[in-house]
């Protein structure tokens, strides 16, 4: 196992919150568990936000038609949503219409029309660089907002861009249904209303949706204010639909795993009418459908039609489009990982994948992901583009004839040794464009400059050390594990999210006698044993060339004592409230003999 404990870690099992929390950036810890709204900026210190509001005020009073355009993630369709209702429980005499993307397109993309007649087009979490697009609308005399919170690339002359990023707001880590957010308050002033904190909970979803650093006192502050209250009726059916997994749980994790995975999963595997559908059911419409449930086996009576809401309804198609996302992407990533290992890419300091013929195109970010952290290193999937008028548009700039560009996904790993993919990326001067986060964006590079960029990449990484450590907050003795470590370590279970990962711990020494460990399920793919008569360690999903297994099966080995070093997660489960402490084990390694 290779393993190290986090830079600066004080290893002080005496203070375990501190530990954990000024491992990940955190100083304040004790202001960090108690986080007031003292800790929330004002809507003021966004630039351009008092523009934007008298923008909208006017189209208010001209009661002109307003067009609102979702972006395809979940930020973006808890943006436009709360931007919509809360326009609609002002209760004014407004056109208001909405476009929802028939792909994975953002902001102005050419996909979306805008109906005739419109006056002022507001565009959440998108659209800051579409500056040809925002020309052209403003040349028929459309006004345009957008409520962003992506890098900047060149200023947006045609538009009022309000957005953390190009301002001196002090939280970049306001995602764009946080500025939608404040805008909201902004309007909230004007106008002597205060409804904007209606859809905090949406608000934590788009935030915890968007991956936002949580380290932001103000980030985790809208988050814990959201959980604390779900009004969505939406939110709320997929909440129900998860309750095997969450156990009614609302927490970062849970909404992080169970929650935000379904909605990406419609997003990415949907059909354009129930992405619609979708945003219908974030906004609240009210409707019900017919609907006739399956027989759960052959034997039961035909079940009879119900009636079915639109919460309801859309939950269980997120279900099932998820269902469809897993089996197309596992598949995909065998011939992905194929195309690695046939092409030796492993030795690569970041794999340039061509999944052109591979991967469907709207999975290309999530299957980027997995093979990243796979083989523990960036990576990015690469497909030819086609966008002939982009390609035409390159080669004109470039005074050549023609050249293939290959557009695609960039994403990094956690603990990285390229802290900024994006950054690292610009600096070689050979992509096209870079859009997006830091560590999980949209790329666009030619075909003959691929291969110098792998050699200049590998070149300047050459004195990176790659190889693969799991950070631990704490590396301790088995005869210091004790159950008030174990509770303090949980009572962090709400705080983790993106930027504050789940503590792991190493424990050394562990004795087991082996006839003690337990193999649970047909297939013995569950282990279990207990240490000091006290403390549970459990390990899923092991194989046949588990170690321990197959000393399990060795009948010559029975009554062995083994000695182990473990890699895991400290947690108290609670099992029909019964609350034991217990250790999921990540890795472990069998020993000769204890280790100082």
């Amino acid at each position: 196992m290779n393993y190290k404990l986090i830079n600066g870690s004080l290893n002080d099992i005496s203070k375990v919150k501190e530990t954990v929390l000024l491992n990940r950036g955190i100083e304040n810890y004790k202001k960090y568990l108690n986080l007031t709204d003292d800790c929330l900026y004002h809507y003021s210190l966004l630039d351009n936000m008092d523009v934007a509001v008298e923008c909208l005020l006017k189209h208010i009073e001209n009661k002109s038609n307003i067009h609102i355009i979702p972006d395809v993630d979940v930020d973006g369709n808890t943006s436009a949503a709360i931007l919509y209702m809360y326009l609609k429980q002002l209760d004014l005499n407004v056109n208001l219409t909405y476009s929802i993307h028939t792909g994975k397109q953002h902001g102005l993309s050419d996909d979306i029309q805008i109906p005739e007649g419109t006056n002022l087009v507001i565009i959440p979490d998108a659209a800051t660089n579409d500056i040809e697009q925002c020309k052209l609308l403003k040349e028929k005399g459309i006004d345009i907002i957008v409520l962003d919170h992506h890098q900047q690339e060149k200023e947006n002359p045609y538009t009022i861009v309000v957005n953390p990023q190009i301002c001196d707001y002090q939280n970049k880590s306001l995602a764009g249904v946080g500025v939608i957010y404040k805008f909201l308050q902004a309007i909230d002033n004007e106008t002597w209303n205060n409804y904007a904190d209606h859809y905090l909970d949406l608000v934590a979803l788009g935030l915890i949706g968007d991956l936002m650093d949580i380290r932001s006192f103000e980030t985790k502050r809208l988050i814990n204010k959201g959980l604390l209250k779900i009004r969505n009726k939406f939110l709320k059916a997929l909440i129900n639909k998860q309750d095997y997994s969450i156990h009614g749980v609302i927490s970062i994790t849970n909404f992080q795993f169970y929650i935000v995975p379904l909605i990406n999963g419609l997003i990415r595997s949907g059909d354009s009418n129930e992405k619609d559908m979708m945003f219908r059911a974030f906004i609240e419409t009210d409707e019900m459908f017919k609907y006739k449930p399956r027989r759960k086996s052959k034997d039961d009576p035909e079940p009879e039609e119900i009636n079915e809401s639109i919460y309801d309804r859309t939950a269980r198609l997120c279900v099932n489009a998820k269902t469809r996302q897993d089996k197309s992407k596992n598949s995909s990533f065998v011939e992905i990982c194929d195309y690695v290992e046939k092409n030796k890419l492993e030795n690569d300091k970041v794999l340039f994948v061509n999944c052109s013929e591979i991967l469907d195109k709207n999975l290309t970010g999530v299957v980027a992901m997995k093979t990243a952290s796979y083989y523990g290193k960036p990576c990015l999937m690469l497909r030819k583009t086609e966008d002939k008028n982009k390609n035409e548009e390159i080669n004109k700039k470039d005074n050549i004839k023609e050249n293939i560009i290959f557009e695609g996904s960039a994403r990094n790993i956690n603990n990285s040794y390229i802290e900024d993919l994006k950054g690292f990326l610009e600096e070689t001067g050979l992509f096209e464009y870079c859009t997006g986060h830091s560590n999980a964006l949209g790329i666009g590079i030619k075909k003959e400059n691929i291969k110098p960029a792998i050699k200049l990449i590998n070149e300047k990484l050459q004195n990176v050390d790659c190889e693969q450590y799991c950070l631990v907050d704490f590396i301790i003795d088995a005869e210091d594990l004790d159950i008030k470590f174990i509770k303090e370590l949980d009572d962090l279970k709400d705080v983790y999210g993106q930027k504050v990962e789940e503590s792991k711990i190493v424990i050394k020494n562990i004795e087991v006698c082996i006839n003690h460990v337990q193999l649970f399920e047909k297939t013995n793919t569950t282990m279990k044993f207990i240490y000091n008569d006290s403390i549970n360690f459990i390990k899923f999903k092991i194989d046949e060339n588990d170690e321990i297994l197959k000393i399990k099966k060795d009948e010559d080995r029975s009554g062995e004592v083994l000695t182990l070093n473990v890699i895991g997660k400290a947690s108290i489960n609670n099992f029909n409230g019964i609350l034991s402490p217990q250790i999921m084990i990540e890795k472990y390694e069998i020993v000769e003999e204890p280790c100082s």
